[in-house]
């Protein structure tokens, strides 16, 4: 089993710890983020799929948003096995021309539908109400079921239907 320890802007849940990044992330971020049944949602056509360079890039800014506010995406794994299952945390974004903190999530496809990203998406609102965050986001394509069911659970409510990145979304809301 892993350790419990964390360390601000972690998390240690039931199943899941949810650290910062380390310097590897960026080869489990390419296996989670060109899995056809996490790209579809992530990246849609018509948007271009991921590359690595793109999946670089992504590591990078995680690394530098956890250097500017001392919390950000996570790297997830499960607690026993040590195995990564995804991507959570919080993250600052631009929606609708305005600044807010993220609740993103993305799931291995081989490990979801076991609860995991309500798992990481109620250890991210803790972690906002830690760090004196007072709203949280959450975004996803109409569509997608899952996560406006993780949304809901997770205690989020519908606000409105919105563009983001040029295409239909929901957002998703919950005042700390």
């Amino acid at each position: 089993m892993i350790g419990d320890l964390t360390g601000r802007g972690e998390a240690t849940t039931t199943n899941l710890t949810c650290r910062r990044p380390g310097t590897s992330v960026a080869e489990n971020y390419l296996r989670l983020f060109t899995e056809p049944a996490v790209e579809a949602w992530i990246r849609p056509e018509p948007m271009n799929p991921f590359t690595a360079a793109d999946i670089e890039r992504m590591a990078r800014r995680d690394h530098s948003h956890w250097e500017k506010h001392g919390y950000g995406p996570w790297e997830v794994r499960e607690r026993e096995s040590g195995a990564f299952v995804g991507r959570g945390g919080l993250a600052w974004v631009t929606v609708a021309g305005e600044p807010a903190v993220e609740l993103p999530w993305a799931v291995i496809p081989s490990l979801q539908g076991r609860g995991y990203a309500t798992e990481m998406a109620r250890a991210a609102i803790s972690t906002a109400r830690e760090a004196g965050i007072e709203r949280v986001v959450s975004l996803t394509l109409p569509e997608n079921r899952a996560s406006r069911r993780v949304m809901e659970k997770a205690g989020l409510g519908f606000l409105d239907e919105i563009r983001h990145v040029g295409m239909p979304h929901v957002l998703y809301e919950l005042n700390l």
